[in-house]
């Protein structure tokens, strides 16, 4: 990569001027900690019941951030109102590309950023006076790089509107803001990506009637375009998973989406899982949704591929663990999920409704298992925040991330990146 490139002919250099122990530094200075450990915790700050420790301190300078993702390219991203900025796993800054209204972000195994955010435009066959304000998707390359490309941008509605291609009626009623279901109000809220680089969108917005026949409350699966048995860069809108957009019923609704996460995640690795299934979170506080984190299963048939609620979920053992994923009314406003995709198979999911961090494991029991030598049956919970600024506070969180043991959070109130490593997984 350009930033491993440019940085590399110094390192050299300042090895062979300054010696090893002086160049990457000693054991008690703290950028080498920082480099090394990824916030060494001091352990008189680590209390005697298995939780999670903050990794001080915290990253600061961003504007009200959004979401945070590791990638592939094991290198940080975080969204906020600047755009997308992208950081090594010390904290340390090395780009920022500037988006209005960014809001997720996610990584694909081609090292191609997808991030949701807004975009103007002016639409002459609606109207050459207006300039809308809709959502999309920007696909960006070598931002790890250093020079940043933008090949697509995934619109909404995700029809073009030039004079090439006519408009239909639909379309055009949409786009006028004397209506509530201007198409202005709908919200690209999560991107998640899958094994063979397929990409996941979750949608929401005013029309959702069941008449309505492509709802805004959606999942929508885009793949990469090919001619000729070659890729061309763009993305092309290949379906929609109705997960009944308007009424929460059961384990099946897709009521105002905040988020996706799929089971693939970094590092890179040839048998990474072929799982399409993925876990969303439901948002709006002032609806009534029983369950707002929902696992979907994709299922194979002989007609395809279908999405079916995860039945394992809804067995809640008490003798294993007292809280669990599927509890009615567990959450308040979830703004952020993610999967550990390692051995431990965790969830974390941040609500800004109760400005908490949540931690289930894949059988839906809340909190982890009981460490070796432990007299502990259940799983013990380590959930924990509450609104403040301090280490183990929130306020308004909206992203989430896991990578090596470490949870990143987005904290959006307080500006900031909090990270955290259970204190049992300290060395």
């Amino acid at each position: 990569m350009k930033i491993l490139n440019k940085i590399l002919p110094f390192l050299l250099a300042g090895v062979l001027l300054t010696g090893c122990s002086d160049f990457f530094g000693s054991k008690g200075d703290s950028i080498t900690d920082e480099i090394f450990e990824e916030g060494r915790q001091d352990p008189n700050l680590i209390v005697d019941e298995v939780g999670y420790a903050a990794l001080v301190p915290f990253w600061d300078g961003f504007d009200s951030p959004t979401d945070v993702y590791v990638g592939f390219d094991e290198l940080v991203y975080v969204t906020d109102a600047e755009g997308v900025h992208v950081l090594d796993r010390a904290g340390r800054k090395y780009d920022t590309f500037a988006l209005r209204g960014a809001v997720s972000v996610t990584q694909d195994r081609l090292l191609n950023l997808y991030v949701a955010a807004r975009y103007d435009t002016v639409i002459t066959a609606v109207d050459p006076d207006i300039e809308w304000d809709l959502p999309a998707v920007y696909k960006i390359h070598g931002l790890n790089q250093g020079n940043p490309e933008v090949i697509d941008v995934l619109k909404h509605p995700f029809r073009r509107f030039d004079n090439s291609r006519s408009n239909t009626t639909l379309e055009r009623f949409r786009l006028r803001r004397d209506i509530a279901n201007n198409d202005e109000n709908v919200e690209i809220t999560g991107v998640g990506v899958l094994h063979d680089n397929t990409i996941y969108i979750t949608r929401r917005g005013p029309a959702n009637a069941s008449t309505t026949p492509f709802p805004d409350n959606t999942v929508l699966t885009f793949s990469h375009e090919m001619v000729d048995g070659e890729r061309t860069g763009r993305m092309r809108n290949v379906g929609r998973i109705f997960l009944r957009p308007q009424e929460p019923t059961n384990f099946f609704s897709g009521v105002d989406v905040s988020d996706i996460t799929t089971f693939v995640g970094p590092p890179q690795r040839d048998n990474i899982t072929t799982n399409r299934g993925f876990l969303i979170t439901q948002g709006n506080e002032d609806r009534d949704i029983p369950f707002r984190t929902l696992w979907i299963d994709a299922v194979n048939t002989p007609d395809g591929i279908e999405y079916r609620p995860n039945p394992s979920l809804q067995v809640r053992d008490t003798t294993m663990a007292d809280s669990f994923l599927y509890d009615t009314g567990r959450f308040v406003n979830p703004t952020g999920i993610a999967y550990s995709a390692d051995a431990r198979s965790h969830i974390f999911v941040v609500d800004a409704g109760t400005d908490s961090l949540y931690l289930f494991q894949s059988n839906g029991r809340e909190g982890v298992t009981p460490p070796a030598g432990s007299d502990l049956e259940k799983a013990v919970n380590v959930s924990f925040g509450g609104t403040g600024s301090g280490p183990r506070e929130f306020n308004n969180p909206s992203g989430v991330a896991y990578f090596r043991q470490i949870v990143y959070v987005a904290d959006t109130g307080n500006n900031r990146i909090a990270r955290y490593r259970l204190n049992i997984d300290f060395e």
